[in-house]
């Protein structure tokens, strides 16, 4: 059997709130940044004659590479802390909790002034209520 899940109370996960907004918004950003080169590499695809295509595509290839590298690190800063990313676009994130001796996700999304949701750990964000 693995170590212990890392368990948040409510107070807990409020308190990383600035941390993990921050991580969020970076991560909607670098996905907008990546959903722009990969536009404008299609582009470049279907304009191809182009003579200074090839290294335009090389550039956008390593573009989306560093970009790609930013948003795994930032993934992985959030499951470092056990946090679960559900939704980029909605900045929808679960951290492990209990109520009440069993496990459940405590729930928050960008539009939440606070962690004030939970649902159990086999359902989702439709299921979320009050804490």
């Amino acid at each position: 059997m693995g170590p212990a899940r890392r368990t948040y109370t409510i107070e807990e996960a409020n308190a990383l709130m600035p941390q993990v907004r921050a991580v969020l918004l970076q991560l909607a950003v670098e996905q907008r940044r990546l959903d722009t080169v990969h536009a404008e590499m299609h582009r470049q695809l279907d304009a191809n004659g182009d003579p200074a295509a090839g290294a335009q595509a090389a550039r956008r290839e390593a573009e989306i590479s560093r970009v790609r590298d930013g948003m795994q690190s930032l993934l992985a800063h959030l499951g470092e802390m056990g946090i679960e990313l559900r939704d980029i676009e909605m900045g929808l994130v679960d951290f492990p909790g209990e109520r009440e001796g069993e496990p459940v996700w405590l729930c928050w999304r960008m539009a939440d002034p606070s962690v004030a949701y939970w649902h159990r750990t086999d359902e989702g964000y439709a299921t979320r209520k009050p804490w």
